[in-house]
């Protein structure tokens, strides 16, 4: 009978020493939030690795890209793309998959982004993941992204868990 009440005892105190270790995330909830913003293309460099395989499909490594973001962050945005196009005729518009990290610059504030997107004869549409580092950490933003006739738009959630 002693073994029940036990394995009771070590259950509770874990469950207590778990509960106030993490103090941080009991003591104030998460805001959540609608997030839009607009990057606008202002430069790139040559990738590191170029190459068209035996079925036509180019593959760029390492090719840098960068912008201006404005809107729910102000700043400049760096990126490192890797790609897989094809390209169709007329007009040579890229159909393919492209994947991309990077970081966001906002004053003294620094975020990470992470990016996977598709791209249908010119037009592009994804996914990307934002969250903040030093003094933003514990800001997480996701959503979607498109193509506009003013660059890429990121439309999602803002998740703030710092207090």
């Amino acid at each position: 009978m002693k073994k029940p009440i036990l394995a009771f005892l070590v259950l509770l105190v874990s469950v207590a020493a778990l509960t106030s270790a993490s103090t941080t995330v009991l003591a104030a909830p998460a805001l959540k939030e609608e997030f839009e913003a607009t990057m606008q293309y202002t430069g790139f460099t040559p990738p590191k690795r170029l190459w068209i395989d035996e079925e036509g499909v180019e593959h760029a490594r390492g090719f840098g890209e960068t912008f201006s973001i404005s809107g729910g962050i102000v700043g400049t945005v760096g990126l490192t793309v890797n790609w897989n196009f094809v390209y169709s005729s007329p007009g040579y518009l890229a159909s393919g998959d492209a994947q991309a990290k990077g970081t966001i610059t906002s004053g003294a504030d620094v975020y990470v982004i992470s990016v996977d997107v598709t791209v249908i004869t010119g037009t592009v549409s994804g996914t990307f993941v934002i969250h903040g580092t030093g003094n933003c950490k514990g800001i997480y933003i996701t959503g979607t992204l498109s193509s506009s006739a003013t660059g890429l738009v990121l439309e999602g959630t803002k998740l703030t868990t710092k207090p």
